[in-house]
């Protein structure tokens, strides 16, 4: 398992930084273009750790004779850290090595036409978004990201400031300063997300400040994050998801304790079961009020965290409606054991699969057992269960195939007429498949 989770560490830090090889490439750029392209599928595609071993190698020929060829090995070894370090996506490779890997990246970024001079008088002001949260992770200082990875039964309430730029912002992205943009301020809010604030409250307080809220008075919005997130990756993302989405109500981020750092999986699947019960009671906090009811969203592991929570002893709320599974990272057994005992509690179960997720794949082999989102290949659909195939939308080479809920415009559209609206698949302007199993988006 190891060796697999190695390997999958190496090719995300491949392809979150694809862009930097392609950079370092110098003049041999152009001619180089089409088959670094080739190898660039072939990443997005493999599976197995032989193929990805293959292909590391042919990519290492390629740019062997260009300024890129030692920003990849140091890529590889920097994947390669020990387990116990934190290593996340905001604070990877962000130390310039030397003058020279400073002026290739400074001159190829200006020459690429980003205007250094640019004024940005008149621009409009960033949006800012109020995310209210509850966490079961332990804290820690601002400096170190306000939450570690670490469990406790304890919940913490609060909300947080995520400032979006509105000029700059484009639908499903997370606006974050490429780590080779290293002379950009990484918090300033005309360029990027944000996260400004964090106030933290107990549960009356927290539970007052929601009422209070103007924009609770109609619904409000869970989201649960997947594996490998930190707590301020997942308030961006909820940010994100809730503007994006045009959500009218309050977004609500449970965030449990994910190490965010790619080796982590293991632990984190550990951790994501330990989340449950405090899940449970968070919604159970969420029952009075005056708003008329409570979606939840979940995305890759954290579904586990949500169904194990729903079906715990008693049903924790009378308000839940909408319960959305995307991408969902959970044993098919555990989920045909679990979901009949809340099957008909709340207002409509869907779920959000792709061919195309290479991580809930890899996922699948590690443990040699199906995903609810993806199985063997094959769409996993259930009685009582929605299941809407985001396969055609979600073909991006330089991708895992595994965030599509809140970065294709298609499925997050979808996803507000099911919120905001409460409409079924067949009012949605899906397609019906031809088996009648689960629901397409049009082509």
């Amino acid at each position: 398992m190891k060796d697999l989770l190695e390997q999958f560490s190496i090719l995300d830090a491949l392809l979150n930084n694809w862009d930097g090889i392609q950079v370092r490439l110098g003049p041999a750029g152009k001619s180089l273009s089409k088959e670094l392209t080739v190898i660039a599928g072939k990443l997005s595609s493999a599976v197995s750790p032989d193929d990805i071993a293959l292909l590391l190698e042919d990519l290492l020929d390629l740019v062997e004779e260009t300024p890129a060829y030692s920003y990849v090995e140091e890529l590889i070894a920097r994947a390669r850290i020990d387990e116990t370090e934190c290593r996340t996506r905001s604070n990877f490779a962000t130390t310039v090595s030397t003058p020279e890997y400073a002026a290739t990246v400074s001159q190829s970024t200006i020459a690429s036409g980003i205007d250094l001079g640019r004024t940005i008088a008149g621009e409009t002001s960033p949006c800012q978004v109020e995310v209210y949260f509850a966490t079961n992770r332990k804290t820690t200082t601002k400096e170190k990201g306000y939450f570690t990875g670490d469990h406790q039964d304890t919940i913490i309430y609060g909300n947080a400031s995520v400032t979006i730029p509105v000029n700059r912002h484009r639908i499903g992205q997370v606006e974050q300063r490429p780590w080779w943009q290293f002379f950009y301020d990484k918090n300033d809010p005309r360029r990027y997300m944000v996260l400004s604030e964090i106030e933290t409250l107990d549960q009356g307080a927290f539970s007052q400040k929601l009422v209070a809220d103007a924009n609770t008075a109609s619904d409000l919005l869970v989201f649960l994050h997947g594996y490998n997130v930190t707590f301020e990756e997942a308030a961006r993302r909820a940010a994100q998801f809730a503007y994006d989405m045009e959500f009218k109500g309050r977004i609500i981020l449970y965030s449990w304790p994910s190490l965010g750092r790619t080796m982590g999986y293991p632990a984190d699947e550990e951790r994501a079961f330990l989340a449950a019960d405090c899940f449970n009671r968070f919604l159970k906090g969420l029952e009075e009020g005056p708003w008329a009811k409570v979606h939840v969203v979940a995305h890759s592991m954290g579904n586990r965290v949500m169904l194990l929570g729903l079906a715990g002893s008693d049903w924790p709320n009378s308000k839940l409606n909408q319960i959305v599974f995307v991408a969902g990272d959970v044993y098919v057994e555990v989920f045909e054991q679990k979901f009949p005992k809340i099957r008909e509690k709340a207002g409509r179960y869907s779920s959000y699969v792709s061919r195309s997720d290479r991580a809930l794949q890899i996922s699948s082999l590690l443990h040699k057992a199906r995903r609810i989102g993806i199985s063997n290949g094959e769409l996993y659909n259930f009685d009582g269960l929605e299941t809407i195939d985001a396969s055609e939308l979600n073909t991006s080479l330089l991708s895992l195939g595994h965030g599509y809920f809140a970065e294709k415009r298609s499925v997050i559209t979808d996803l507000g007429n099911l919120i905001r609206n409460g409409l079924g698949a067949a009012s949605r302007g899906l397609h019906s498949s031809a088996d009648k199993k689960y629901w397409l988006f049009p082509k």
